[in-house]
């Protein structure tokens, strides 16, 4: 699945500013992207993030799978979120786990 001009941007605007804080950010290849996969594993130190990103109106019928990944930090970010994503990224340690 190829991601549109409002995806890519978001995409774009949350990696820069991890890459910003100190994150290593890996993202999904073009070849391998499917909606189910996290769209970025961010690491700082010990901290794992497993993040998908959103754009559009939140469903709850269409959530990731993020019971994939048991015990790790998850988050679900749409653009509306921006505050806590920063907030996220700032701390230091995991206070929120299925954010």
């Amino acid at each position: 699945m190829k991601l549109g001009p409002e995806q890519s941007a978001w995409n774009d605007r949350v990696t820069t500013q991890a890459r910003k804080l100190g994150w290593t950010a890996y993202g999904q290849t073009a070849a391998n992207t499917r909606t189910a996969d996290p769209s970025l594993i961010l690491v700082r130190g010990p901290r794992i993030l497993v993040v998908w990103l959103r754009t559009g109106r939140r469903r709850p019928d269409r959530q990731p799978p993020v019971e994939r990944f048991p015990g790790a930090e998850v988050h679900v970010w749409y653009p509306d979120d921006w505050p806590r994503v920063l907030g996220t990224l700032v701390t230091t340690q995991a206070d929120n786990v299925h954010g």
